[in-house]
């Protein structure tokens, strides 16, 4: 669905077909899921969602946008867009139209293999979380990810939130189960809460915790 790895080449190439800048206020869907398009969001921060129409919802987690390609994947396969794309800031976007994006990766195949690549690359990444989450406890899952954000400073990484109960939806969880496990690890000494969610405690000792896990 997003890719945030785009060279700042091929975002300069596509912007010289981009038409008008367009605005969007904080809170206002900037994508509906199932909605088929794609755009570069010049600046602001959004957040992921998936609903499955029963009441339910998965948060994926907010990013930082600085001329990023949302849609891309669905462009190039022509599918609707997998996800809904919230502002969680106001947002400055360009829509790139398909037809110049195609005759750009056709014109030059170096870009075709970099997109390609970097695309593989998310997909493998986003499924080991899937999978660890499908598999692996609640505990896990959420030290793993306190862990994570500690030892990466890359500005890329999906940010958490800021409340209890859409961390509970970005593990696919319930606020009870989340606030249980929370509070279980941080009587471990894991982590503490914080006003920027949780933070690790010990790094090392976190590590190890979360490389148990493996051993059970």
């Amino acid at each position: 669905m997003f890719q945030y790895h785009f060279s700042s080449y091929l975002v300069d190439q596509l912007l010289t077909f981009a038409g008008s800048s367009y605005q969007q206020s904080k809170k206002e869907v900037l994508i509906h899921q199932d909605q088929p398009l794609s755009k570069l969001v010049r600046s602001g921060t959004v957040s992921f969602s998936y609903d499955v129409g029963n009441g339910r919802r998965l948060l994926l987690g907010q990013l930082d946008c600085n001329n990023t390609l949302i849609g891309e994947i669905e462009a190039l396969n022509n599918n609707p867009c997998i996800y809904t794309v919230t502002c969680f800031s106001d947002v400055t976007y360009n829509l790139i139209e398909l037809r110049h994006w195609r005759a750009l990766l056709l014109e030059k195949p170096e870009l075709s293999l970099y997109t390609a690549q970097t695309i593989a690359a998310k997909f493998q990444e986003n499924q080991k979380i899937n999978l660890d989450k499908l598999l692996l406890p609640l505990s896990y899952n959420i030290a793993k990810d306190c862990l994570l954000r500690a030892e990466n400073n890359n500005p890329t990484l999906l940010r958490a939130y800021p409340t209890v109960n859409a961390e509970a939806e970005r593990f696919a969880t319930t606020e009870r189960a989340y606030r249980r496990v929370v509070t279980e690890l941080v009587e471990k000494g894991l982590v503490l809460r914080s006003n920027d969610g949780l933070q690790a405690v010990d790094i090392p000792k976190l590590s190890e915790y979360v490389d148990s896990f493996a051993q059970l």
